[in-house]
Parts: C-alpha cells; structure tokens; sequence
C-alpha cells in the first residue's frame, strides 16, 4: 500500500510540474487526464495533457517514472512509442493534430536526457530541466546541480572497495567478466560485485552478453570516474635524498614490488607516468607504499627531513588494492597502472593534467 500510494504521488507531482511548464506558454489551454486509458484495452498512460495553442490541439502523453536512469527511460522511451502509435490512430476523437511523448522523473542525469532528445521525446524533471520542441514552440532548460540522491548514487559506484571493480573492467573493456570473477579479480564479496554492476548497467555502462557483463562505454565511465575522484587517502612521507639519475636507481634495484609478503612499494603519479607514456620530468620521485615499504625507502634512499625541499614523497595508501593493479615495465620497476597513474595526474595541477593527457593519448586512446 505505501508504495502504491508513493507512485500516486510521484504521479501527482509530475503532472502539476508538467501544468506548470505548459501554463507558462503564452496563449496556452492546459486539459490534464491523470491515469489516461487509451481506445485499445491494456494501454494507460501516467497522463494524457491537452494542450491548445494558436488555435491547434495537441496530445502530450506522459511516461512518470522514478528513476531516471538511462536504462530505465530507454526502456520507458519504447513503450511510450508503442502507446502513441496506437493513439494516433484515435488522436481525431481528441481533436489533436499532433501527439508528443514526454518523460517525466525526479532526475534525469545528460545521458538521460540525450537519449530522450535523439527518440525526439519531451522531457521535464523536478530539478528543472526541461525539453518540449513543436512548430514554434521550443522550450529547453538545463540546470547545473544535481540532486543530492544522485551524487550519493555515484558516490557509491566510485568508493575505494568499488574501484578495484572498475579497474578490472577498464583494463580490459573487451572481456565478459562474471560476477565470480570480478570478485576474485577485484578480491570484494559477490554482493558488492552485484550492486556495482546493477549500477553500471543502470546507467548503460555496461552490457549483458552470453559471457557475462561487457564495459561497453568506458569513455563514459572514466569521465565520471576522474570528476569523482580523489588521489588515495592515507599518510605521507616525505623527506630528501642525495641520490639521483644511476644512484637513485640502483639503490631501488630489487626494492619495489607488489608481493603481500614482502615491503612493499610502487612509483606512482608522474614517476610512474616516465615509464607508461614519458612526457615530462619531474624533480621528485613518488610512490605508494605499505607502512614496511615506507621504512625501506627511507633506509635505502637514506631520507632526510625537508621541509620544501623535499624530493621524495611517498604515500602509505589506505586503499591497498592499489598494489593490486600495478605494470612491471622493465624487470624489477613496478608502478601503478595507467588507469591509477591517469587518474591520479587528471586531478592534480595543470602540469599533471597535461601528463594524464599524453597518457591517454599513448596508452588509453578511448579517453576522449
């Protein structure tokens, strides 16, 4: 019964926001039928609108839906087309000329409402935006913010836990992964595996094919990602060494690694960056390492503390799964691999971002 009367509102709602849209037309007569059953037997509508302007008479056929996900308003888009196909065939008895679809939820994310604009479909949500194109008339609205549910829901999708998973499909975009093996790959529990596809496929990320979810649009999933994200949290060492250019790499031979078992150390950021894509020096060399990886670069580097003068920096990441998802390059080098390093360059200063650029643009030509 609540979610009964939950829709009733939601439906309620959607039709006083479209009223409103269409009252604010000049000129404009506004007729609403909540819960319009069409002629044939088996079709209703969340709405049917009357709208006359100029002296013409148009039908607007409403689709309400709760979650504006593309997944969803494609499939809302199908069925409202199959509805209207039928209903122009009765549009005379309403004395309409012409009858228009249009979508109606609390949000509709831009790829939401792209979809609805190639359908040719009107759109309308609560938080503002707004698309209705006829004759003379054109009205298109389209607000910064988003509502505060959404930005949880993609809070939720980008988390440390969820990030091994979007590694996995993001280095390989090509492969069917199974929800088994994306937990073993991403070492998380089969239901974190499953709310985190639910999610990617709600937004049309991924794909059901016969061997498992396929990342479909990973241009679409790294742009949200990098608008998303943070470099790891964690504590940072920093201090300056002596050693540079042969010395510097000699005292790392046989030091880093990604082995559980044994200190643990990788570069990161533009120190990584010079072995994936090289594209400009930097004077300080970074790393991610555990709290034991951290002590051994401090010995063998023989750091001192510095204040603005340092020129090594490490980072003892809370999110371990950072050593999960590292290159060997050349024997003995570890670091982090390019969706990591890219990542971690976009969203640092313009210098570093121009390096994440290179990078796309030699190792992941798919990044717009």
């Amino acid at each position: 019964m609540k979610n009964a009367i939950s829709v009733k509102l939601l439906e309620a709602d959607a039709i006083d926001a479209v009223s409103k849209l269409l009252t604010d037309l000049p000129g404009a007569e506004v007729h609403i039928d909540g819960h319009a059953r069409l002629p044939d037997p088996g079709d209703q509508l969340d709405g049917l609108v009357s709208l006359t302007l100029g002296g013409s008479t148009r039908l607007i056929a409403l689709e309400v839906k709760s979650d504006g996900a593309p997944r969803f308003i494609r499939a809302a888009i199908y069925r409202l087309e199959s509805c209207i196909a039928r209903l122009r065939r009765w549009k005379a008895e309403y004395g309409a000329q012409e009858v228009i679809a249009m979508i109606v939820c609390p949000y509709l994310s831009p790829a939401s409402r792209e979809i609805c604009r190639d359908h040719g479909v009107a759109y309308l949500d609560f938080e503002g935006n707004a698309y209705l194109a006829f004759d003379s008339v054109y009205v298109e609205r389209t607000v910064p913010h988003q509502p505060k549910t959404e930005t949880r829901s993609l809070r939720s999708i980008f988390t440390p836990k969820a990030s091994a998973i979007l590694r996995a499909f993001l280095n390989e975009p090509g492969r069917a992964w199974r929800v088994a093996e994306l937990a073993a790959k991403a070492d998380v529990s089969l239901g974190h595996v499953s709310n985190v596809r639910k999610a990617l496929l709600n937004r049309e990320w991924i794909e059901k094919q016969d061997g498992g979810v396929v990342l479909t649009r990973p241009n679409a999933l790294i742009e949200a990602w990098r608008e998303k994200y943070r470099r790891p949290s964690g504590n940072q060492v920093t201090g300056y060494t002596h050693l540079h250019g042969i010395q510097f790499d000699e005292r790392l031979h046989g030091l880093l690694n990604n082995v559980p078992e044994r200190p643990r150390a990788i570069y990161s950021l533009n120190s990584a960056a010079q072995w994936l894509a090289p594209f400009a020096r930097d004077g300080t060399r970074s790393f991610y390492a555990d709290a034991s990886g951290a002590d051994r670069l401090r010995e063998v580097l023989e750091l001192a503390p510095a204040g603005a003068g340092a020129n090594v920096v490490v980072c003892i990441p809370t999110d371990e799964s950072l050593f999960n998802d590292t290159l060997e390059p050349v024997p003995e080098i570890f670091c982090t691999g390019p969706i990591t390093t890219y990542l971690d360059l976009w969203c640092g200063n313009e210098r570093e971002r121009e390096a994440a650029d290179h990078l796309a643009r030699e190792v992941l030509p798919w990044i717009a």
